[in-house]
């Protein structure tokens, strides 16, 4: 099965602000949370099966320009690769239709009883986004 793209929005809330009046970079990595929750929904909704329980091992954040309280915002994901106990996922953060932020983060496939890495499903395969266009701004 290759994994799905998925697109999120968020609600960018008064909270989330710093005393500069953009989003904290603290708040970055709720966005990826949350876009990363929505992804792996997508996956289960597909194949019709829980998805496996997994870790973040690596996380690599650069932020390419503010986000503010008034932009409408959207998180793409997307898994760049897959191996037999670990993938890559893709985020990238729009604010208003403009990139603002890109995430690669590594997840590894964990089991909750030995507590241990352990196989991703066979049958996923990294995501094929050629056809995907950033959002236009609304």
């Amino acid at each position: 099965m290759q994994l799905p793209h998925s697109r999120t929005e968020i609600q960018v809330r008064f909270s989330d602000l710093d005393i500069l009046g953009h989003v904290s970079n603290s708040y970055y990595a709720q966005y990826f949370d949350l876009a990363r929750v929505t992804f792996f929904r997508n996956i289960s909704n597909i194949s019709g099966r829980p998805n496996p329980s997994h870790v973040v091992a690596s996380v690599k954040m650069d932020m390419l320009r503010e986000i503010c309280f008034d932009h409408s915002v959207v998180v793409d994901t997307w898994c760049s690769k897959k191996g037999t106990k670990s993938m890559t996922i893709e985020h990238v953060i729009y604010a208003n239709g403009e990139k603002a932020t890109s995430c690669q983060t590594v997840l590894v496939g964990f089991d909750r009883e030995t507590r241990s890495s352990t196989a991703l499903p066979s049958d996923w395969e990294a995501s094929d986004i050629s056809d995907v266009t950033a959002p236009a701004h609304y």
